[in-house]
């Protein structure tokens, strides 16, 4: 049985009402992703905030998160809402494509779990 609530050390992902659950490929992406000298950062298909909210930890970067999904979303709001980091958070309820027709910003990181969002970018990590 999978626990509604993940925590690590600094943060708590809920995960209750996402379908994308807290797993190893995500923690390990988080983790594993050079963010030296990078300032600003974009997760696609965020789900529950977890690779947004581990490269906060991570990183002094500002993080875009963009998730289509209406419950994981919300899901992804209050996880990040409930953060250290939440000042350099933002999550944004669109479509990919939806949110690269009003986006300005030039990225130095764009990053994506693979398992949930097949075939978008390849590679993984856009640097």
């Amino acid at each position: 049985m999978v626990s509604h609530k993940f925590q690590f050390k600094q943060f708590t992902i809920f995960q209750d009402r996402c379908g994308m659950k807290v797993g190893t490929d995500g923690v390990i992406l988080g983790t594993w992703t050079d963010v030296k000298s990078v300032d600003n950062i974009l997760d696609i298909g965020t789900g529950s905030g977890l690779i947004a909210l581990i490269l906060a930890q991570r990183s002094p970067a500002k993080i875009d998160a963009v998730e289509i999904d209406r419950d994981a979303y919300i899901q992804a709001s209050e996880n990040i809402a409930n953060s250290p980091w939440r000042s350099r958070l933002k999550i944004h309820h669109n479509s990919i494509q939806q949110y690269a027709d009003f986006c300005d910003i030039q990225y130095d990181l764009i990053i994506s779990n693979p398992p949930f969002l097949p075939m978008l970018i390849n590679p993984i990590i856009i640097k």
